[in-house]
């Protein structure tokens, strides 16, 4: 797994991605990562770059806990491409 660097300052814990299709950005993706403010410490968020390296988020789902952002992202993770 190669190091990314979330544009938005939160710390990456898991990452999958896979080359965009059609219309997309190059480079796909969804992350879990440790948020460094607000209610909620832990997001699942789609990524997306134009050099793999650089990621801008969005489209959240917003955790407490670290397990339940794990099976959001599990759940996510499901039915994306392959890298």
């Amino acid at each position: 797994m190669t190091d990314i660097t979330l544009r938005n300052g939160a710390k990456p814990i898991l990452h999958h991605t896979w080359k965009g299709g059609r219309g997309e950005r190059p480079c796909q993706g969804l992350v879990l990562a440790k948020t460094d403010g607000g209610i909620h410490p832990f997001v699942t968020w789609q990524m997306s770059s134009d050099d793999g390296t650089f990621w801008d988020c969005f489209h959240g789902h917003y955790c407490m806990q670290m397990a339940e952002g794990f099976r959001s992202y599990t759940e996510r993770r499901e039915g994306q491409p392959d890298e």
